[in-house]
């Protein structure tokens, strides 16, 4: 049976790393820790300013098993799943209607983008935006 795990395999930190780290944190990273208590003890969804202002380290996730650190998550913990809106809401202490929000922002600068203005001819007249069967105004990336 082969089980997936990283044995021994030092990963090189992120550059952009507050705390210059080598490689990504074998413990809770107190900056991270600082920067999601300051983001609870709020008690309400600050403004993009507002988060700014914060302590901490801004690359933070509420992921204790990756030491809420955002490269440790992704170096080994994201997969090639595609994350739920809730999944990154949680991950980001942000509330669904946010992040799906940002997502429709994302999704009309990406269709205002002249690198995929004839990206519909190319696929043959498919578009490569899907309208999600969720709440109005979803958007998918086709494959």
């Amino acid at each position: 049976m082969l089980t997936r795990f990283k044995m021994n395999k030092k990963t090189e930190m992120d550059r952009r790393c507050p705390r210059q780290l080598d490689e990504v944190p074998t413990k809770y990273c107190e900056l991270a820790v600082m920067r999601l208590r300051a983001i609870r003890t709020a008690g309400r969804e600050l403004t993009e300013e507002e988060e700014n202002a914060l302590p901490g380290c801004q690359w933070a996730v509420n992921s204790q098993t990756a030491n809420y650190c955002f490269f440790k998550y992704i170096d080994e913990f994201a997969s090639e799943q595609t994350l739920s809106d809730v999944e990154v809401a949680a991950l980001n202490c942000l509330s669904v209607d946010t992040v799906k929000r940002v997502e429709k922002e994302a999704m009309n600068k990406i269709r205002s983008r002249e690198e995929f203005a004839n990206l519909r001819k190319d696929l043959d007249g498919e578009s490569i935006f899907e309208e999600g069967s969720g709440s109005e105004g979803d958007y998918e990336i086709g494959r």
